[in-house]
Order: C-alpha cells, then structure tokens, then sequence
C-alpha cells in the first residue's frame, strides 16, 4: 500500500488529525498479522507522543475478518482538548459517553500528569464510516522521569470484528483477563530491504518494521491491556526496559479495584 493510495482513500479527512503511521493487511489475510508499516515523520520515532501512534492500530490501521477489510484512523471531532486535572473527568466522560477510570497515581510511583480526548472512526472497505467514537489518552510520570501512556478506547459493537492478537504473556486478575504485549519495532529507510532474519522475526507476530525513517533505528515496546465496564484499558510504555510484567500486572490490580470490579 502506497501512501498515495492512503492519501486517495482519506483525501476527504482532515490531514491533521490523521496520525502518522498506518499498518496495511492485504484484504485476503484474515489473521489480521501486520504487512508493511509506514512510519512518515522520524521526529516522533524518539517522542513520548509516538505512544498513541504506536499502541495496537499504530493511528492508521488496516485489517481483514473474513476478506472484509476495516480501516481505523484519527479524525476530527466537536470536543477533543486537553486536561490537566482529574477533577474534569465528569466533563471527559459526558464528552465519550463511557465512564472513565483514571487513579490520581499508581503505587510504583506512577502520577497523572494529563489527558487528552481524541476523536476516531473506523471506516469499511468503500471508506464509509461505520462508527466514530472518542478515545482518551492519560500521561503519567515517575518521580525518576519514566512515562506510561494509559489510553481508553470503547469497545465497540460492530459486526466482523478482529480477534485480538496473541499475546506475549498474560493472567486474570478476579474476574478480568490481563493481555501483555511485548513487542520489537525497527524503523527503517524506505530504501531498506527485509532481512532474512528479518523475516523471520516477523513471523513471531511481535516484531515490526516500520518504513520511512532516516536510519535504522530500534525500539523495544511494552503494553498490557483489559476490558473495564466495556471499555478498553490499555498500559503503554514507550521503553519496554522501564517496565517488567510484575509492574503491569500491579497497575492493573490497582486499576480494577479502582474500578469498583473484583481483583
């Protein structure tokens, strides 16, 4: 996929909102496994902001349920904006329509620092809409510098959905599944040509090689996400080396009582 082609099928988006990465999946792989990554701007490779971009759809995504292909992308919507104070939540929430748990901090340190309300939608193979929604991406900072993204998305009820993709390791915690995910990202220049070893990592289904960059460059990623009250909770950490499973596993215990849920 060309982005040529990308900029075809969203030419009546506006540009800004869509992000600046898309992972493409030939409409006849149902398995919903990435194909090629197109990293466009080398400057977010090293910014705590690539977190979103990055996180499962990596802003523009393609995959296919059963040869019916589905993109997701940013979009522009009516009441995005940023907050610094949990005390807004009750506006954040009358703005996405679900509820939004967000703890004032973590017991490793972790502290909320912002959020921010994004607008998404997720479009058929014409690049109709099919549903638009609001997701809510929340910052939080250790006292030593370390940052962790905790993004919300709803989960959303529409027909052929993709089955989530398998992950690293995982547990249940009372009665919520926990997903961990620790995945390998290599930004390439456009020029750059897979390597066998490439290749095989690939295969693994946690290895990403990401197109468009000015030189190779590698990154380690560490997520971990569960489903509160139908909506999708999702730990991201930019530098997998800042976080290990155990520390995912005790933020999301933390979560899910403070959720009001068993844990």
């Amino acid at each position: 996929m060309k982005r040529e082609l990308l900029s075809k099928a969203f030419g009546d988006i506006d540009e800004a909102f869509v992000q600046e990465a898309y992972r493409p999946v030939p409409a006849d792989d149902a398995s919903g496994s990435p194909g090629r990554i197109v990293h466009m701007n080398r400057k977010r490779i090293i910014t705590f902001a690539l977190a979103a971009a990055l996180m499962l759809s990596l802003g523009i995504a393609a995959y296919a349920v059963a040869g019916i292909p589905r993109w997701t992308a940013t979009r522009s919507m009516e009441n995005t904006g940023e907050y610094t104070d949990l005390a807004d939540l009750e506006k954040v929430e009358a703005i996405t329509g679900y509820e939004v748990c967000l703890p004032e901090a973590f017991s490793d340190g972790f502290a909320f620092s912002k959020l921010s309300v994004d607008g998404e939608a997720v479009y058929d193979e014409g690049y109709h809409e099919l549903k638009d929604y609001y997701t809510v991406h929340a910052a939080y900072t250790s006292a030593h510098g370390a940052e962790m993204l905790l993004t919300l998305t709803p989960v959303l009820d529409l027909p052929d959905q993709p089955e989530p993709r398998e992950a690293s390791s995982g547990c249940v915690i009372g009665e919520t599944e926990v997903r961990i995910y620790r995945d390998h990202y290599k930004f390439v220049p456009e020029d750059y040509e897979k390597t066998p070893e490439d290749l095989a990592a690939e295969e693994s289904g946690h290895y990403y090689i990401s197109f468009g960059a000015d030189e190779i460059q590698e990154r380690d990623i560490a997520s971990a996400d569960l489903v509160l009250n139908n909506v999708i909770y999702t730990f991201f950490f930019n530098d997998a080396s800042e976080c290990s499973d155990e520390l995912l596993i005790r933020m999301a215990t933390e979560l899910i009582t403070a959720a009001g849920l068993p844990a």
